[in-house]
């Protein structure tokens, strides 16, 4: 020490001490860049060191172990420390001993080390006084105070540390019960030291604590970073000198850089380089200080008057300072967040840290925040530094807790501060090792908690509370959601990615739980007590308990762990409960579902016992809140918590349900009996029972000295130097054991040697216990101490309710045993494991056995009870949840979908009435059928009845459950009406394309499965009659599959949409987005046809080889035809080369009687689609045999459906162009057609009605009439053309049959239909407009001259009979659709491009489309007939003409805008529902294309709908129109309008603004024409007609009701008022007073009594009439509005604060109409048919408009009182107060 060093200021003495080096020896200088610290300022003889580390199973290594003392090397050691650093460590104290004195061996030696450095202080302090007065001049003591933070130096303190390691009773040494005898000498050393020395050296140490509380280096350090950030930021240069952050934490004082200053120049000590260091030895000291007086007052024996007060309120404030102000910001890197740092402009040069208030969303905004959290990164790593220190002194508080009373606001303090560890996010951006580190603190922090926990039993409510806001700032990324580490239990299989812990880990047989779950755990587990001996101290500890968590009728101890369960259980469901964001109850509910998580995956773990009790407790509680909201009123309990409640009991059930399977599939083998078989004698061979699975491998392994079975040593956990003398495997150990224990426990008057279950589970119990005691022991583990306590406490309770009939055990003996065991033994050197050991897979199988008779499992019915229930409950949103509940428990456990109560309640949700429960219970049929397909038939029906269900959803999960099943088992039973079912929903024009496109992926993958027929395409040569690659064998399985769907279906039509779409593509409902794959699937289907086609041929050679000539073989044969011509139709050239095989076909002897027509219908359709494909000697091959004479026998011995289809294929034939013009078929063509006309020539004048002709003549009139057609349909005269004006006078019957050829046959035949079209009976006249209509086919001009000769205006006039309306609507959709075929398959154009007389520009602009348009033409010159036809009473008729409207809409032909009302119209032909469905399909495509349409036609729909009904049902006996029709919604019946479909299948139903335009387009209709001086008294009916609609319209929206009470408000506002004065002129006041109740004709009106000459009106009773059917136009909207408020329960605040142009409120959206009656208003009349009046109806309407007008005025002008404060919050009151605001109707 400089004599000379100049006093005064504090300045000047930093100015001398940051060059002193003589303060303390370079050895003791602490720097963070040093690690680890001296062995002195640690705990070398901490609960660690106890033991040597290859003494501990490293399965035990965990956070839960006391590596305070070794942190400083513990990077990317997650499970503790190496060996390597405790040899360092040895190391270094080995070296510190040559520089300090010995260690204190005795109380003497402790007491003579502690007066030494007393006194050594005392002389320091006395030589600094001295100083002081001598020459002004800094003293060491002072230097050392301003260092070091008090009187001591490091080297001081550093012994007194020293002391403290073998004076400290370690908490460790208390879990044991006991310490051994070193510590129990030494713990009382300090007591031995003298009390007045204690009390001289504990205010000496306080100093110290009182200075490091003051010290926060971040805060500082941010101070020093602002600094710097101005000085690098001004623009101005400024002399003034600065520092940075590392100047500021060098351990020697100097500065270098800019502006160079002495040192002291800045004016503040704190911003001095250098400073920070030392304001880190400061608070080192302060550390080791408070380590100090915490050993000395948690010592035994200690008087407390040597501590002041004081004292240990300072070490309580350090912890609480050093946790929050240096370790949360160090470990989480965010003492940068909420920091803000501001410049001021002034130009004084000033800086300001401010710090913002942190919430979990804010961050700071500052631009500088990236370089201050940079900067503070120097500060955190000397921070880090003291994390070994600081777990010392949080193990010394842990003991001081445990042995003495604290005052409750210290408590609270120490609680608070140890609790907020837990909101560590540790980032690795500041120590790669900061995870460790943080789990450090934080395990030993709520071992801190437990302590107090335990000990303060009054404080635990609290403590719980204060748990609860700390879940909202814990932290939730992925990574540092679960870093708590444990074990892995046998519940980690199928717990997913639940426990996945930091990315860093790479350890696989442990998992990861939440820190807070761990902490409520050990919680429960501490409050265990020491259960009661016998039943006089079971009555003395309750008469004595004072404790109010005590449960007086419970003696095993767990008294205060049931009451924390069930504190815990009920505020965290309380949170979660909570409506809104009312107190974070968002936020609590995925804790409450991560917690539930982590406690299922603990619950198999012997330390973690009370994770059974908390789920119990859990699984009781949500079960009651479930049930509770089954019988609560709607929206009174929180949707999202019951999804959350219901998520989460479903979890518990399930985890439940896998614990008895998992027992039930896997149970122990323990002996019956108490006498044990003899061991096994040795095998002859080596049997590997190893319980990894795996062979014998080239490792070490150990024999069973009883059953001498093989096991992997590191299996077991003994390595080649660890063999024991006698090694026994699991099972001999459980087998030996427990007939040991039943000769030691069983009672002595037993009947029988034999053992239960329950015998099994106290042997069991007694196993897994002294696993825990040995962990205890060796671990030192408050968590295994608890969890042994915890067990014996749930062991004696068990005990306590269990019959001594149910075992063997004396019940008594087992009690008292299991109580003995409560004291842990003290430990002994190299103590080994107990005999009756087990390794780890042993103890799972423990755990799983006992986990599966706990209270938990046993109450596994009632849970599963409470879903079921629920199933069935009148909630749909409870009924949903509850179906995916059971689904989470069946996914477990699929065993229980065959109990008959689990499939009763889930057979009774397939046919809910919400779709969203259907879908639920599909879904879970679904999985189960899949983890069990055998049982798939079993719900084949359900589920098939599912794919027409309403609900799109449904429909999706039906179809992939179909598809899923059929992949894994193509031979499913239930395959054809499965697919023909999926078929047909495809194929409706209704369907969702979703859902199409399911279904057409489904049978793609069934079908075309191009990997199905790579898999072939190599393989071995096809045998004879034989499929021989893979290939054509998937292909045989396919078109056999094909064939059963067309044989079940009846028809290929739909299985031919389905092929030509998979092939060609979709034209109906093929939307952008699935372009690619549906390309994808045409390629891959098309090259997979010719395989196809090829099996179906052999399938047909099968089927003829097999067949038993049966009559049922016909429709066998006719599905495998009619499949193969689906293919044909869209492949003709496939069946080219099988004609053979079909041609035989055609004979029409094939032994199928009913179904020879349709056999020769379908071949004679093949080859006419081949025909084409036909090379020249193919066709002359063909011809030149028996073909065409089959084809022509056909038509003369089959109905005309076959006749057309040979006369169609005769004429292809006859058509190909290599025929000669005098080919074979020709001639057999025109032959045909001249017999035909032959026939037809000579009947024609037999007589002018055929009905009254026998059968026979009729049967050959019908064939001649459909084949001569037919040959005018398909045949095509070469090189001829209809001119563009036909004459009708060409068309004249040829009498001399010798003539007729076939270029003059079609004008013959012509004029020969013309005259059985004049025919009387309906029948002739039907079959003559088909024949006809194969004259317009193919030549379109023919039209022209049929409209000439009025032809068309006489079949569709209204005194046409309705059948040959119908045929005449028939014939014109087959032109049509013949039409549209030609030009699109080109047949049109190829046809004018081979006419050589077809001019340039005729070609150019397409001949085909002019002969298109011309048949377009004829029928829009007819429109209004055909419209008109709509209003037939014949329903088939109104079907037709909807059909035919459809295509002209397709092709264009018609307006929509004149369309789109009619269709609107029979929407009301409530006896059809066809006819309904069909104009919706229309009106949905329309819709489509033009959104707008709806809307502009929907008043002209409306008045179209109701004359539809006045004239279509006028006879029908129906009395009125209406505008409602039944429906039947699942069980429910109810009723709805006739354009709800409409508006639910439009896109109009989403957006507000065409929703509004349609509704007042029909309110519309109720205001009042402008131009017309009065109303029409006829109009009346049709408005009440349009109120019905407008009533019961499906709305699910408020605004839309809203917006019908707002303008039916104005418009009786406007009108109605005006209508009241009238009234009053008319009657005049007396009679009618517009301010009074009720007039004199009201009143009279009432009592029945009115008269009108009595009150002399009749002569003004035109002018009352009138006036009365003014207000019979505004009455539907005055009960309109009434209807609808009580309807959807609308408030008058809400309707006089409703503006059409508001935005639609989120909880107004999906509303639903309440159980009430429909809408209905019936018009009375009030004219009679001559226009006078009937007073009687008058006088109602009337008094009805008067009565209504009142209250809709008394509603619209309503003042509500002062509304009262809501307690609610403040936006919520607001927004209330304006809604009750007085306000008035529109007017």
């Amino acid at each position: 020490m400089d004599p000379k060093m100049p006093s005064s200021s504090p300045n000047k003495v930093f100015d001398q001490l940051v060059d002193a080096k003589t303060v303390e020896s370079p050895d003791r200088q602490r720097s963070w860049d040093l690690a680890p610290p001296s062995a002195a300022s640690l705990s070398p003889n901490k609960s660690i060191s106890n033991y040597r580390a290859e003494e501990r199973p490293l399965s035990l290594l965990s956070p839960n172990d006391k590596l305070f003392s070794h942190v400083e090397k513990a990077e990317n050691h997650p499970l503790g420390v190496p060996a390597t650093m405790r040899n360092e460590q040895g190391q270094q104290q080995r070296t510190q001993s040559q520089h300090h004195p010995p260690t204190p061996t005795s109380a003497t030696a402790m007491q003579d080390t502690v007066e030494r450095i007393v006194n050594a202080v005392e002389n320091r302090e006395a030589l600094s006084r001295e100083s002081a007065l001598a020459n002004g001049t800094a003293s060491q003591q002072q230097i050392l105070e301003v260092t070091h933070g008090g009187p001591f130096t490091s080297t001081e303190l550093s012994q007194l540390a020293l002391l403290c390691t073998f004076g400290f009773s370690s908490s460790s040494s208390k879990i044991t019960g006991g310490a051994n005898q070193y510590n129990d000498q030494s713990s009382s050393q300090w007591a031995a030291v003298d009390r007045d020395l204690l009390a001289s050296l504990t205010p000496l140490l306080r100093a110290h604590v009182t200075s490091a509380m003051r010290v926060d280096l971040v805060g500082e350090g941010l101070e020093v970073i602002a600094k710097t950030v101005k000085a690098e930021s001004s623009p101005e240069k400024t002399s003034r000198p600065v520092i940075t952050i590392h100047q500021w934490m060098m351990q020697v004082a100097k500065y270098s850089g800019p502006n160079a200053a002495p040192l002291g120049s800045l004016g503040d000590s704190k911003l001095e380089p250098g400073a920070g260091f030392h304001r880190l030895q400061i608070l080192l000291c302060g550390l080791e200080a408070s380590n100090i007086l915490l050993s000395i007052m948690s010592s035994p024996g200690i008087d407390r008057r040597v501590v002041e007060d004081d004292t240990l309120e300072a070490c309580v404030t350090l912890i609480k300072n050093h946790i929050q102000k240096h370790l949360i910001p160090a470990l989480s890197n965010t003492g940068h967040v909420g920091v803000s740092i501001a410049i001021s402009g002034n130009g004084s040069g000033e800086e300001e840290v401010e710090r913002t208030p942190k919430s979990k969303k804010s961050r700071s905004v500052s631009p500088n925040r990236g370089v201050v959290a940079k900067s503070l990164k120097a500060v955190y790593s000397p921070i880090l530094s003291t994390v070994g220190e600081f777990g010392t002194m949080i193990e010394r508080a842990d003991a001081f807790v445990a042995s003495n009373e604290m005052d409750d606001s210290l408590l609270f303090t120490l609680s608070g501060a140890a609790l907020s560890t837990l909101t560590i996010d540790a980032s690795p951006l500041v120590r790669t090792d900061a995870a460790s580190l943080a789990s450090i603190i934080q395990v030993s922090s709520m071992d801190l908690i437990a302590a107090i926990f335990r000990r303060y039993p009054r404080h635990r409510s609290i403590i719980i509370e204060d748990i609860f806001p700390l879940m909202l700032k814990i932290p939730t990324s992925k990574k540092s959601l679960r870093t708590f580490l444990v074990k892995k239990s046998a519940a980690s299989s199928s717990s997913g990615d639940v426990a996945k812990g930091p990315p860093t880990s790479n350890v696989d047989d442990h998992d990861y739980i939440q820190l807070i779950c761990a902490l409520t755990l050990l919680l429960i587990q501490s409050c265990v007590v020491m259960p009661s001996q016998d039943d006089d101290e079971k009555m003395q500890v309750a008469e004595d308990s004072n404790d109010s968590w005590a449960l007086k009728d419970d003696h095993s101890g767990l008294q205060g762990c049931v009451a924390v369960c069930n504190q815990f259980t009920s505020q965290m469901l309380q949170r979660c409960a909570r409506k809104g964001e009312e107190g974070g109850a968002s936020e609590f509910r995925p804790i409450l579902s991560n917690l539930i998580d982590d406690l299922l995956l603990v619950r198999h773990l012997p330390e973690y016992p009370a994770a059974g009790m908390l789920l119990l407790y859990l699984s009781h509680r949500l079960g009651s809140d479930l049930l509770r909201a089954s019988s609560a009123a709607k929206n009174q309990v929180e949707a999202t918590y019951l999804a959350t409640a219901m998520d989460a009991f479903g979890k518990i059930t399930a985890a439940v349900a896998g614990s008895l399977q998992r027992n039930r599939e896997n149970p122990f083998k323990l002996p019956e009996s108490m006498n044990l078989c003899a061991p096994s004698p040795e095998p002859t061979e080596e049997i590997n029972r190893c319980f990894c699975g795996r062979g014998n491998l080239d490792t070490f392994m150990i024999d069973c000295d009883r059953c001498h079975s093989w096991h992997h040593g590191s299996c077991v956990g003994i390595t080649k130097d660890t063999v024991p003398d006698i090694w026994l495997c699991d099972d001999c150990t459980l087998q030996t054991t427990v007939v040991e224990q039943a000769k030691v426990f069983a009672r002595g008057n037993r009947d029988s040697d034999s053992l239960t279950s329950t015998d099994h589970n106290h042997v069991l119990r007694q196993l897994l216990l002294s696993y825990l005691s040995w962990t205890a022991q060796a671990s030192h583990s408050h968590i295994a101490h608890h969890a042994r306590e915890f067990l014996i406490a749930s062991w004696v309770k068990q005990l306590e309710s269990s019959e001594e009939s149910l075992g063997s055990f004396d019940l008594g003996l087992v009690r008292n045993y299991a109580i003995s065991q409560w004291t842990l033994p003290t430990p002994q050197p190299n103590q080994q494991r107990p005999r009756a050991h087990l390794t780890h897979d042993g103890n799972q199988r423990i755990m799983t056995s006992l986990v599966a008779s706990s209270e938990l499992c046993v109450s596994f019915n009632r849970l599963l009870g409470v879903i079921l229930r629920l199933m069935g409950d009148k909630s749909a949103s409870l009924r949903k949840l509850s179906v995916k509940a059971i689904l989470q428990v069946v996914n477990i456990d699929p065993a229980l979908m065959t109990q008959p109560t689990v499939r009763k309640e889930v057979s009774r949700c397939f046919h809910d009435e919400s779709i969203s429960v259907r879908e639920a219970a599909v879904s879970l049929v679904g999985d189960y059928i899949m983890q069990s397909p055998n049982l798939a038939a079993a719900f084949h029906a359900p589920i098939l009845e599912r794919v027409v269900d309403k609900g799109i959803s449904v429909r999706k999960r039906a179809v992939r459950i179909f598809r899923d099943v059929l992949l894994s088992n193509p031979t499913y039973e239930g395959r054809v009406t499965a697919c023909h079912a999926m078929m047909q929903r495809a194929a409706d024009r209704k369907e969702d394309d979703g859902v199409r496109d399911l279904i057409h992926e489904t049978f793609h993958t069934l079908w075309f499965n191009s990997k199905a027929f790579d898999m072939g395409s190599i393989g071995s040569p096809v045998k004879s009659g034989q499929l021989g690659t893979k290939a054509e064998l998937y292909c045989r399985e396919v078109s056999a599959q094909m064939v059963e769907v067309v044989r079940v279906s009846g028809s290929n039509e739909v299985l031919s949409t389905l092929v030509k779409g998979l092939l060609f593509g979709f034209a109906e409902g093929d939307k952008d987005k699935k372009n690619v794959e549906r390309k994808k699937r045409q390629e891959d289907s098309h090259r997979q046809c010719k395989l196809l086609v090829k099996a179906l041929i052999e399938l047909l050679l099968s089927f003829e080889d097999t067949r038993d000539h049966k009559e049922d073989d016909g429709k066998q044969l006719v599905a495998i035809l009619a499949t193969l011509g689906v293919f044909a139709q869209n492949f003709p050239e496939l069946v080219v080369p099988h004609v053979d095989t079909l041609v035989p076909y055609l004979k029409g002897d094939n032994g199928v009687k009913r179904y020879e027509a349709a056999v020769v219908s379908q071949v004679s359709s093949m080859i006419s689609g081949a025909s084409s494909h036909f090379s020249s000697g193919e066709l002359n091959r063909l011809t030149s045999g028996e073909l065409p004479n089959d084809l022509v026998n056909i038509c003369y011995k089959f109905p005309s459906e076959a006749v057309t289809s040979a006369v169609e294929a005769l004429a292809k034939l006859a058509n190909h162009p290599d025929a000669a013009s005098d080919s074979i078929q020709e001639k057999k063509l025109l032959k045909l057609a001249t017999q035909f006309y032959s026939y037809l020539l000579k009947t024609k004048d037999v007589t002018n009605d055929f009905s009254s002709m026998k059968k026979s003549v009729r049967d050959n009139v019908r064939r001649a009439l459909a084949a001569l057609g037919s040959i005018c349909r398909f045949y095509e005269c070469k090189g001829t053309a209809d001119d563009h004006t036909l004459d009708s006078s060409a068309f004249v019957i040829e009498t001399d049959v010798a003539k007729l050829q076939l270029a003059n046959l079609s004008n013959a035949a012509f004029a020969l239909f013309l005259q059985y079209l004049s025919k009387e009976d309906e029948s002739t006249k039907c079959l003559a407009l088909r024949a006809m209509n194969g004259v317009f086919i193919s030549r379109p001009r023919v039209l022209l001259v049929a409209e000439q000769m009025g032809i068309i205006t006489n079949v569709i006039e209204e005194e046409t009979p309705p059948s040959v309306q119908i045929e005449s609507l028939r014939c014109w959709r087959d032109i049509l659709i013949s039409e549209e075929k030609r030009i699109d398959s080109g047949a049109a154009k190829a046809k004018m491009e081979a006419q050589k007389n077809v001019t340039l520009s005729k070609r150019i602009g397409g001949d085909q489309d002019g002969d298109s348009t011309i048949s377009g033409s004829v029928l829009t010159k007819h429109s209004e007939r055909l419209y008109a036809l709509t209003l037939s009473k014949d329903e088939k008729v109104r079907h037709m003409i909807i059909d035919l409207i459809g295509h002209l809409l397709r092709q264009g032909l018609i307006n929509p805008m004149e369309t789109v009302p009619h269709l609107l119209a029979v929407q009301g032909d409530v006896k059809c529902p066809s006819t309904r469905a069909l104009a919706l399909k229309l009106l949905q495509t329309e819709g489509e294309k033009r959104p707008d349409m709806l809307r502009q036609r929907i008043c002209a729909g409306i008045k179209q709908a109701y004359h539809f009904q006045r004239n279509v049902y006028s006879g029908s006996g129906s009395t009125n129109v209406t505008a409602l029709i039944a429906k039947s919604d699942g069980p429910k019946e109810g009723w709805e309008t006739i354009f709800d479909a409409v508006i639910k299948e439009s896109a109009i139903r989403n957006k507000k603004a065409q929703r509004q335009g349609l509704l007042k387009g029909i309110i519309s209709l109720f205001e009042k024409d402008p131009d017309v001086k009065s109303s029409n008294a006829e109009q009346l009916p049709m408005l009440a007609f349009a109120s019905e609609i407008l009533g019961n319209l499906p709305y699910t929206s408020l605004s839309d009701p809203l917006f019908i009470i707002y303008h039916s408000s104005c418009i009786a506002a406007l009108d109605g008022q005006g209508v009241l004065t009238q009234f009053a002129e008319l009657l005049g006041g007396d009679v009618c007073d517009p301010n009074s109740e009720e007039d004199d004709i009201e009143k009279l009106s009432k009592e029945g009594k009115f008269d009108a000459t009595q009150l002399g009106l009749e002569a003004k009773g035109a002018e009352f009439g009138q006036l009365c059917v003014e207000a019979a136009r505004i009455l539907p909207l005055l009960k309109l509005k009434q209807f609808l408020r009580k309807a959807y329960n609308i408030s008058e605040a809400r309707v006089t604060s409703y503006v059409p142009s508001e935005k639609e409120l989120i909880h107004e959206k999906g509303i639903s109409i309440s159980d009430c009656p429909p809408y209905s208003f019936t018009m009375i009349s009030i004219l009679d048919a001559d226009g006078s009046i009937i007073w009687t109806n008058a006088v109602k309407i009337y008094s009805s408009f008067r009565t209504m007008m009142r209250d809709a005025e008394a509603d619209d002008v309503h003042i509500d009182p002062e509304p009262t404060k809501s307690p609610k919050r403040t936006a919520k009151r607001k927004r209330d107060q304006v809604e009750e605001s007085p306000k008035v109707s529109p007017e």
